[in-house]
């Protein structure tokens, strides 16, 4: 059983609205029950409008395009390479939302007859964001129009290089910017400081995605926009992928997309998931984290996402199934690297005790630097505090981090840039390089902007219940309603219920490794089956036939296996009394 699942949990039930007789009166006005609306209202949507928007998101509430600052500009750039056979070049990161949107623009620009290449940097070799190289690569095969995609923001000196060989930027990004902007031709970028666009928290597909949708809406051509609309599936991955929040427009993206990955058009996409095994009616935003993205992340990660991309771009569906295939064994090898540096890790903060600092900070100088970032995420899941993950270099240590909830890492890593050569990120991600002398340097001015800026109850596991639910409360329609709320994501939590003081009855059972499975009734009267991952040490515990014996905090599934679709409780936690 790991850490986390094992984890002691506050429980916090989030407390009623003030706002009750405006919640039963949208109710009343929507036909919704009222708890369907104060889940919604304490989540921040407190209109009818608003509350309709969310429960039925649609793509005509996707902002306009024209809105981000540049992007007129960049349509303007882009068309005169394109009406004059001026090649481009698309320079995209090599994560999976790089790779997703690079895939997405050229597709596009393919389809608007744009003559259009790729240049994805090597991790290790060129390091994030547009690379001096990439430029140099540019000068020497003929482009004077480079497109960034998800990157490019902070990338100061490398465009200014490409500005003195004659060779336009477009930056299309969606990194945290630094006090300054870089001298290219356009930025497009919801989060500059100058930018009146509404939705700050695009992925860097989704900015990709919203070039794309300028471009095909100044043309007005059906067939066109269609093709927009089918590779909302890559939009979906990649913004899914880049744990963005799915709220707002991000929540549309996810929805239309994880839809149209059901029937995808995309040979590449069919091929990986052939590969991966995940063929279904319905994909969830976990198929593609676990799933559908690690494959996409491993190339990258390992070797170069160059072939990544290449398989979520290609008509060639023998070079699809070849690619998809060459993915799957690099995860493997990934898997591998990563369990061992996992390993290696938790001993080391075992033993120098790193876990009694607000946010940890280890070095190596043997870890592969394409994997300790996905690392610092499992270490963050079993001690429940920021890590930054370091490999040393010969002149230099540079590596990845990753936050929890509520605390910003590239702020605290922003304010320790005195220390650092370079960084980037945004609030639960960040990318660090430094002097390896300065490592015990940033290490401490770190934890102490933590103790200052990382309050102790951030640092305890929460689950936030957004209401006590009677079993008599669960009806089809409030099911139904509950389903709505999907895709669950970053922002967009599954919603927790808590229902105290029930009965076990029947048998509880252990099934698979170590689950738990039992049936619970309330008032003796309605009876549903709950699931608890990882808990089934807890069988010990639980005793039939014993009235107000377990509160139980879930959510809700199905349960397949039998066949025919079952409600069932999943259990996040349970108190025993």
């Amino acid at each position: 059983m790991s850490k986390e699942q094992n984890a002691c949990y506050d429980w916090v039930l989030i407390p009623q609205s003030s706002e009750q007789n405006n919640i039963h009166e949208i109710a009343s006005n929507l036909n919704l029950p009222s708890k369907i609306v104060e889940i919604l209202f304490n989540r921040g949507y407190r209109t009818a409008v608003a509350i309709t928007n969310f429960l039925n998101p649609s793509l005509t509430n996707l902002h306009p395009p024209s809105l981000i600052k540049d992007i007129v500009k960049a349509q303007e750039r882009i068309f005169r390479a394109i009406n004059s056979n001026e090649p481009i070049l698309i320079c995209g990161d090599y994560d999976v939302d790089g790779i997703t949107g690079t895939s997405l623009l050229l597709r596009i620009l393919r389809a608007l007859g744009a003559k259009v290449s790729f240049y994805i940097p090597h991790r290790i070799k060129e390091g994030y964001g547009l690379s001096e190289t990439a430029v140099l690569y540019a000068q020497t095969h003929g482009f004077r129009l480079i497109i960034t995609v998800d990157c490019g923001t902070t990338d100061f000196n490398e465009i200014e290089l490409a500005n003195k060989l004659g060779i336009d930027v477009i930056v299309c990004d969606h990194h945290e910017p630094k006090d300054y902007l870089p001298n290219a031709y356009a930025v497009l970028n919801p989060k500059r400081h100058d930018n009146y666009y509404p939705f700050a928290e695009l992925s860097g597909v989704g900015v990709a995605f919203k070039l794309a949708s300028a471009l095909v809406d100044e043309l007005n051509d059906d067939y066109l926009k269609e093709l927009l609309l089918e590779n909302l599936d890559l939009v979906a991955l990649g913004t899914i992928a880049d744990i963005a929040p799915l709220v707002d427009e991000n929540r549309i993206f996810a929805k239309y997309g994880l839809k149209q990955l059901r029937e995808t058009k995309n040979c590449g996409l069919k091929a990986l998931l052939k590969a991966t095994g995940l063929r279904k009616e319905h994909y969830t935003p976990y198929d593609i984290s676990f799933i559908i993205a690690p494959p996409l992340n491993a190339s990258g990660r390992l070797t170069d996402a160059e072939k990544a991309v290449r398989l979520l771009s290609t008509a060639d569906e023998e070079e699809a199934q070849i690619i998809a295939q060459q993915l799957n064994k690099e995860n493997s090898l990934r898997q591998q690297i990563e369990t061992k540096i996992l390993d290696e890790a938790l001993k080391e903060i075992e033993r120098l005790k790193l876990n009694e600092n607000k946010i940890i900070v280890l070095a190596n100088r043997n870890w592969h630097e394409g994997v300790v970032g996905i690392v610092a995420s499992r270490i963050v899941e079993y001690y429940y505090r920021p890590v930054i993950l370091l490999t040393i270099k010969p002149d230099y240590a540079k590596g990845s981090g990753r936050s929890i909830h509520g605390f910003n890492i590239y702020q605290a890593v922003d304010f320790c840039k005195d220390y650092l050569l370079d960084y980037g990120g945004h609030k639960y991600a960040c990318g660090v390089a430094l002097p390896v002398e300065n490592i015990d340097k940033f290490n401490k001015k770190i934890n102490d902007y933590a103790c200052e800026n990382l309050p102790p109850e951030l640092l305890r596991r929460r689950l936030y219940i957004d209401a006590q639910l009677s079993f008599s409360e669960i009806t089809p329609q409030f099911i139904k309603l509950i389903q709505q709320f999907e895709p669950f994501g970053e922002d967009n939590p599954k919603i927790l219920f808590l229902t105290p003081g029930l009965e076990v009855v029947g048998y509880p059972r252990v099934v698979g490794k170590n689950h738990l499975k039992f049936k619970v009734r309330e008032h003796k009267t309605y009876v549903l089956e709950a699931i608890a991952f990882g808990r089934s040490s807890e069988i010990l515990n639980l005793k039939t036939g014993k009235e107000d014996h377990v509160d139980l905090v879930y959510n809700f599934d199905e349960d397949m296996y039998t066949g025919t679709a079952k409600l069932l409780l999943v259990v996040k936690d349970l108190r025993i009394r």
